[in-house]
């Protein structure tokens, strides 16, 4: 398989000869970096389900990451977007995480690509999702 590495704040990414996705090889998570969804904003609830249906090339199983996950992606030192170099395909605005907001199950934590912060959204509100697997 042709890999080409990029280094970004301090990980190591591959993108793979498969399209649309960069493997994280530090935490072997594997993302989802497609232009279709790029402009994709849905409720959180959609979001599950559109993950949990996506497949690229030989690659499913996919899932919205955790707020941790997630957040490894924010690269403070930019500015709209905010995201480590090595993905083509991010809006500056917010992403939905798994990561559930302990004070109020009806929301849950996200991730603006703007700034790099984090923020307490209702699940009916629409957002983007960038959708994630581990691999082995």
């Amino acid at each position: 398989m042709k890999l080409h590495l990029i280094a970004a704040t301090l990980l190591l990414f591959s993108t793979l000869n498969a399209r649309d996705v960069v493997l994280d090889t530090s935490t072997s998570l594997l993302w989802q970096d497609a232009p279709d969804n790029a402009d994709l904003s849905i409720t959180y609830y959609e979001a599950e389900e559109y993950c949990a249906k996506l497949k690229i090339d030989q690659y499913q199983n996919f899932r919205i990451p955790t707020l941790n996950e997630l957040q490894s992606l924010v690269d403070y030192t930019k500015y709209k977007p905010a995201i480590i170099s090595g993905f083509n395909y991010t809006e500056d605005g917010t992403y939905w995480t798994t990561t559930p907001f302990a004070d109020d199950s009806s929301e849950t934590w996200t991730i603006s690509f703007s700034k790099g912060e984090r923020n307490v959204k209702g699940k009916h509100y629409s957002r983007y999702v960038r959708c994630v697997q581990k691999v082995k």
